[in-house]
């Protein structure tokens, strides 16, 4: 994918622990996004794995599953990397300063052959090694490359009958008398000279090792002879012998001068650790790799000025407690929803379209049929399938008529039966023995915070209330590890049986008096009968909702206000139960282990 596109990509996703409207929703809105908005890329994703319901949607409908996506904290991919600019670890060091003065950088990533991350070099570096090679004059230890040092010097070969590759040896310049030059020099070395030709011939029959003749000085015939004859390396250089000197110095490759350790960063690294890594970094910077450590690009303290962050469109919810990761540090662009007004906030405006039908795919499906966009089979069959979902079959008390009207015109475009598919999706659903306690918890949990109290609430569905009497003792010891694990006050499980239309059970660990007060009815051993309680979001949480928001200073069994009493052991004059003299302090309730007891005057 280009780093144009990869910067217009828009998330769409759900809830945590998503369920078959999540999904659905998230897969349908990116499509309908697609084809009504062209600025973006619209992608469905998911805030956690697939329950086994989704999955069965997903194949029937020969749908892929959307991208799971664990965290909206900016990454390195949401930077726009710009092509690197790059230095090869065997390229000479005049040609590493010539490009940092054409590209305008500080610093350059090296990388091989292959374009793998191999180190960094800097102005730092170029002037150190500038610095350190005053007295340059000794190639034994460090040979340089015949073709780099032809390059930086812009020179060329005169002769070269061993075909030799390297100069290797002591640098000598022949600026004194001959018979000085003579005396001081030795077999081996490479000679730096003018147009002497009478000291050339006679350094090539001492066995120097090579003649870099300077300032295009002409050299003649016999010179190139006695040269071909002894195997010596003859080259010119158009520059005078300082310069020569000099540049030779600029021909060492620059691998010899680089740093091999520095940050590196993959596309999926935060930006707040790439930030990290960059303040730290003696280059400003961090070099960004593949996992086969390719050079993909390189970040620098500039890149980081404007604020980066990914974009996102929330559907099936809108609190931060049931969204992904670092959702605050996301650009929330819209939200469609169907469930009460939660706390997440934008700093700018945005569309949120929240609508009390029974699943956020009747107002994904509604928008489609009101834009008149063309919709896909597969795409009707998941939308229909997670309004079949979200209110177990048209049943549930959320269910509108136009949950109904529209479930059937996404099954005609679907072309399955609505009846038959719905038993097909029940069956689907419900399978209780091959999962683990943990799991069917989790399948469906939401966390919920409400008047000060952090609830977590599941909800399953079962077609034999004996599967949860067998496992009660297990399902309740894992709703007290999860409260604890997660601080929660209250943690429930909802326990429905689409086949029976009488009541519903619940199974509850921590302060079990909200339940009570809310639904008017008595836990015992960590479990009750509800009143048909099937929607979650209509009938249970709204249910609790009213009960905390009544005030503190009422007694549990009855919302009225509780008579203060002064006598040592009295009756409360609602609920009848005998209590001893006590005293609300505004927020307290004999329903609670808030009572305050004191004695009055």
């Amino acid at each position: 994918m280009a780093e144009s596109e990869k910067a217009k990509i828009v998330y769409v996703l759900g809830h945590k622990n998503p369920d078959t409207d999540s999904i659905c929703s998230a897969i349908g809105y990116s499509h309908f996004k697609n084809l009504t908005d062209k600025r973006f890329l619209f992608t469905p994703a998911r805030a956690g794995k697939i329950n086994r319901e989704t999955q069965f949607v997903l194949e029937r409908f020969g749908v892929p599953a959307p991208l799971e996506v664990e965290s909206l904290a900016a990454t390195v991919v949401d930077l726009e990397l710009k092509k690197p600019v790059s230095v090869n670890e065997r390229d000479s060091v005049q040609a590493l300063a010539l490009l940092m003065r054409e590209q305008g950088v500080r610093s350059v990533p090296v990388v091989d052959e292959g374009r793998g991350f191999v180190g960094i070099v800097g102005l730092k570096d170029i002037a150190r090694h500038y610095m350190e090679s005053v007295g340059f004059s000794d190639l034994t230890g460090a040979p340089l490359s015949l073709d780099i040092v032809l390059k930086t010097l812009d020179g060329h070969v005169i002769s070269n009958s061993r075909k030799v590759d390297l100069l290797k040896g002591r640098i000598f310049i022949a600026s004194m008398q001959k018979g000085t030059v003579l005396n001081r020099t030795r077999p081996g070395d490479i000679v730096i000279i003018g147009d002497q030709h009478d000291i050339q011939i006679e350094l090539i029959r001492s066995g120097c090792a090579a003649l870099i003749v300077v300032d295009k000085m002409p050299v003649n015939g016999e010179v190139v002879a006695a040269a071909e004859e002894h195997g010596t390396l003859l080259l010119s250089s158009p520059h005078p012998a300082f310069a020569t000197v000099q540049l030779m110095t600029m021909s060492e490759p620059v691998s010899t001068i680089m740093t091999s350790h520095h940050a590196t960063v993959g596309f999926y690294t935060p930006v707040s650790e790439l930030r990290k890594k960059i303040l730290e970094s003696d280059y400003r910077s961090a070099v960004v790799v593949d996992r086969d450590n390719r050079l993909m690009g390189v970040v620098t303290r500039t890149d980081l000025l404007q604020p980066v962050r990914k974009k996102a469109i929330l559907v099936d919810h809108n609190e931060i407690s049931q969204a992904v990761d670092n959702i605050e540090e996301a650009e929330i662009m819209e939200i469609i929803d169907h469930h009460r007004v939660g706390d997440i906030s934008t700093v700018a405006p945005i569309y949120v379209y929240n609508d009390p039908v029974g699943s956020t795919c009747t107002v994904v499906a509604g928008m489609m049929f009101l834009h008149q966009v063309n919709i896909p089979r597969e795409v009707a069959g998941l939308l229909l399938s997670g309004i079949l979902s979200d209110t177990l079959l048209l049943t549930l008390s959320t269910t509108t008529e136009r949950d109904r009207h529209t479930a059937q015109r996404l099954a005609e475009v679907a072309e399955v039966s609505l009846e038959h598919y719905g038993r097909e999706l029940l069956h689907a659903s419900i399978h209780i023995e091959d999962r683990t306690t943990a799991d069917l918890i989790a399948a469906d949990f939401k966390e919920f915070l409400i008047s000060g109290k952090k609830l977590g609430v599941s909800q399953m569905m079962v077609l034999e209330c004996k599967d949860i009497d067998l496992r009660e003792e297990e399902i309740l010891a894992e709703l007290e590890r999860i409260r604890i694990s997660n601080g929660y006050d209250l943690t429930v499980l909802l326990v429905t049986n689409p086949l029976s239309s009488s009541h519903e059970r619940v199974l509850l660990s921590g302060e079990t008096w909200i339940v009570e007060k809310a639904f008017n009815v008595q836990v015992e051993g960590g479990t009750c009968i509800l009143p048909r309680v099937m929607s979650r979001k209509k009938d249970f949480i709204p249910a609790i909702g009213q009960a905390l928001s009544m005030g503190r200073t009422s007694c549990w069994r009855n919302p009225a206000p509780v008579i203060r009493s002064r006598s040592i052991s009295t009756v409360c004059g609602l609920c009848h139960t005998q209590q001893e003299d006590h005293e609300y302090s505004g927020q307290e309730t004999h329903g609670t282990s808030l009572l305050r007891k004191s004695f009055f005057p």
